[in-house]
């Protein structure tokens, strides 16, 4: 691979900058629901697109470093009430791209990402989630992703995964349950916790700190994610959502890889 200088770092900052400019800008008029009122499956009969550019960077060595960007492409739809399929994958720009997957950080909307490698595109992955319990301050789903392998070196994979939001005034915690499995030789598993905790400042406008919990195995490394991110309603239909990560933060020289990325999800009801 080849490496790159950090120079297209500020870049991502402008990008960011600009989306919040947007955001805050968006009129109230056509506003969708409070952020802390959306559900976790859409409506029956809703689509939604995703479209996501993320930044990676990655160090390589004394006073060299990785940089690269991606893109992240989803779409989900309501099959039901309270069931929702889905469908993404990724593209890597450069090979920094590749290196630091930072197609990942093009994913504000759906955090969780696994069972990829580092080729051009990333392993496509198909989700299903089912809403299981509502109530005015909680929701429960159950949920399950298969991996499909066309990455060089790849395997086969699956998550399951329990999503759960709490909704406590004008603050909402997205957090859950998910456990990863890919095929690999030995079998390679993660047990993640992620814990978003989102303010909603007006009502087109939500942000908060990132927190999670990453157990893996084979090796047992506790990872821990450190980030940032905020959301803006920019019409019913129309979402911004863009966030600041650092991956694992209780690595040796943790804050030297970071990822930032920003994302539209345009819905059709």
């Amino acid at each position: 691979m080849r490496r790159s200088t950090t120079r297209s770092g500020p870049l991502v900052f402008a990008a960011l900058g600009a989306a919040l400019v947007v955001g805050l800008r968006a009129p109230r008029a056509h506003a969708a629901p409070e952020f802390i009122y959306r559900q976790l499956t859409l409506p029956r009969g809703d689509v939604a697109l995703d479209f996501g550019f993320g930044f990676g960077h990655q160090p390589a060595g004394p006073g060299a470093s990785f940089n690269g960007v991606g893109l992240n492409l989803e779409i989900a739809g309501g099959v039901t009430h309270d069931l929702e399929l889905g469908f993404r994958t990724g593209f890597r720009l450069d090979d920094g791209g590749q290196v630091t997957k930072a197609d990942s950080y093009g994913r504000p909307f759906e955090t969780e990402t696994y069972g990829t490698d580092n080729d051009r595109m990333a392993n496509p992955e198909l989700r299903l989630r089912w809403t299981v319990a509502r109530g005015a301050n909680v929701l429960l789903g159950l949920g399950t992703r298969a991996y499909l392998p066309i990455e060089d070196g790849s395997r086969f994979g699956l998550m399951f995964e329990m999503p759960v939001a709490f909704r406590l005034g004008s603050v909402r915690i997205d957090t859950g349950l998910y456990v990863p499995i890919i095929f690999t030789h030995p079998t390679s598993s993660t047990v993640s916790i992620p814990v978003h905790l989102w303010i909603q400042a007006s009502s087109t406008f939500w942000l908060g700190p990132l927190f999670g919990l990453r157990i893996q195995n084979p090796g047992g490394h506790d990872a821990y994610p450190l980030g940032f991110g905020f959301g803006s309603a920019l019409s019913r239909q129309i979402d911004l959502k863009a966030w600041f990560l650092f991956p694992d933060i209780g690595q040796d020289a943790g804050a030297r890889q970071w990822g930032a990325g920003v994302a539209l999800q345009i819905r059709f009801e």
